[in-house]
């Protein structure tokens, strides 16, 4: 009777734990399905990013000025993601979201691409690079105060050694100058920054009831729609015919890689990650730019590079595992 009593004692342990076992093996998966193809997109986005600062310089304002490049870039991408929208499941909109969804068109399309360019053309690659970096501590304020975000120790820590390993890198290439030209660029940078901050709060919450496409399809329109009647006299005055074949390239890069691609791939990220969690990653954008650097033989590997590179990773993934908890 007693042996009765433990084999069964067994069977229910074995059972149990089998329970367990298939439990947490779909929680594994759960989590490798959605996180880690977040953070793979973040860094996808943000590697594309890296390069686009070489790239978008190369071609304003000799051949494009900043007005029409951010019209090149909004409005093939909107019609990109209306195509790609077809393809996807219609969601009928809550009335409230229309304007959640205009407001991130301002922010995230209207405002921050014209921004961004324009700042470019006027200050440099690594100016626009140190001033990206205040991108993750405007999320961080902006969520603890409007989103309630709780802020851990291990969170700021990761953002903070983030910040120093990309700034040690931009710094060491040395400034552009203070110009008033420039001066003018790196408020228009800052703006930028501010401005995608906002953006993230605005969209997340709708990543998280539509899909990607079908919100980026009308977040776009929107921008698009309001960026027209500026830019539109500027785009018609570009003179196609004299430019080379890597210019042309560069162009359909920035549209395609740093445009549709990338905000793609950061509202996919976004859907399922907080808001710094995505923001941290813009301190890959310098380390990718250095490595571009490199590798097309315009800069050098130093200890200094290297250094700075794995303060940076390793921001990244302080502000990753916090989330990854909590996503």
């Amino acid at each position: 009777m007693r042996i009765k009593n433990i084999t069964t004692f067994i069977l229910k342990l074995f059972e149990k734990s089998t329970r367990l076992k298939k439990l947490s093996l779909q929680h594994i998966k759960q989590f490798m399905n959605n996180t880690w193809k977040s953070h793979l997109a973040l860094f996808l986005a943000n590697f594309l990013y890296g390069i686009n600062y070489v790239v978008a310089k190369g071609v304003m304002p000799v051949y494009i000025t900043p007005v029409a490049l951010t019209f090149l870039r909004i409005m093939p991408a909107t019609i990109l993601f209306w195509i790609a929208g077809l393809m996807v499941k219609h969601n009928k909109i809550e009335p409230k979201d229309y304007l959640n969804l205009f407001l991130a068109g301002i922010f995230g399309v209207f405002l921050n691409q014209f921004m961004f360019i324009k700042g470019l053309s006027l200050s440099g690659p690594i100016n626009a690079a140190i001033i990206m970096t205040t991108n993750p501590i405007i999320v961080l304020l902006v969520s603890a105060f409007v989103l309630r975000e709780k802020l851990s120790k291990l969170k700021l820590i990761g953002i903070f050694v983030g910040a120093v390993g990309a700034l040690i890198l931009v710094v060491g290439k040395g400034f552009s100058g203070f110009s008033q030209q420039s001066i003018a660029g790196d408020l228009l940078l800052l703006g930028n920054s501010i401005s995608f901050a906002v953006y993230m709060i605005f969209a997340k919450p709708l990543m998280r009831k539509y899909d990607a496409f079908f919100v980026l399809k009308w977040i776009f329109l929107f921008g698009a729609i309001l960026y027209f009647p500026f830019g539109i006299n500027e785009f018609i005055l570009v003179k196609w015919n004299v430019m080379p074949p890597h210019i042309l390239f560069s162009l359909v890069y920035v549209v395609l890689g740093t445009t549709f691609l990338t905000y793609l791939l950061i509202n996919y990220a976004l859907k399922r990650l907080k808001p710094t969690t995505v923001s941290i990653y813009v301190y890959i954008q310098p380390v990718i730019a250095c490595i571009t650097a490199i590798a097309i033989g315009v800069d050098a590997l130093t200890v200094l590079n290297i250094l700075a590179s794995l303060l940076v990773f390793s921001g990244v993934f302080l502000v990753s595992k916090v989330n990854s908890k909590k996503a």
